[in-house]
């Protein structure tokens, strides 16, 4: 059986590439939180809260930290598009910076995924709507190089390694917007 933290990187971003190729919808920013340290080590993932831009997307984004910190994950995989968080992010932005990208975190350090991809025009129109198709460009890695400040402060968040209550953090998120989704082990 393969390891989930070889396979999970992987996973999300053909999921990701899925959903985006059949909605046109980019996924919200995303943790996905793994205890290494357990027999069924991927517990779950949590999927931000509709945010404004700037301030808001900082908080937003970075409070993802709060509940993998409260249940002391040991890894996460963090995902989001690049050029929809930079713009959320009030950040100067290069039209062609579109890509999917997948932090796998550690404690000490991270590695990031690049999905680039382009949309280009079809010619089509359905429903008074121009169509495009994506073009995949070739996928880029990253070690412990910079990340936007709002991925910075999920990481910081996360590795407080709060002693709060678990069932309080994951209402008080929810009651804020946030959508939790808990793994069912099997087997």
């Amino acid at each position: 059986m393969p390891d989930i933290t070889s396979e999970l990187p992987r996973v999300l971003i053909e999921a990701s590439k899925a959903e985006l190729h059949s909605t046109g919808a980019i996924p919200r920013p995303q943790v996905h939180m793994l205890a290494e340290d357990m027999e069924h080590s991927y517990i779950g993932f949590v999927i931000c809260r509709m945010f404004y831009r700037g301030q808001d997307a900082v908080t937003a984004i970075g409070d993802l930290g709060t509940l993998p910190s409260v249940l002391k994950m040991t890894r996460l995989m963090i995902l989001w598009e690049d050029l929809d968080l930079l713009t959320a992010l009030n950040q100067v932005t290069d039209p062609g910076s579109r890509a999917l990208v997948l932090l796998d975190a550690q404690f000490d350090r991270h590695t990031l995924h690049r999905h680039p991809f382009e949309a280009v025009p079809t010619g089509q129109v359905v429903n008074g709507v121009p169509t495009v198709s994506l073009r995949w460009e070739t996928p880029q890695r990253f070690h412990d190089g910079p990340l936007p400040e709002a991925i910075n402060r999920l990481l910081r968040t996360w590795r407080e390694l709060r002693e709060d209550d678990m069932q309080e953090t994951a209402m008080a998120l929810q009651r804020s917007g946030y959508e939790l989704n808990w793994a069912t082990p099997t087997g």
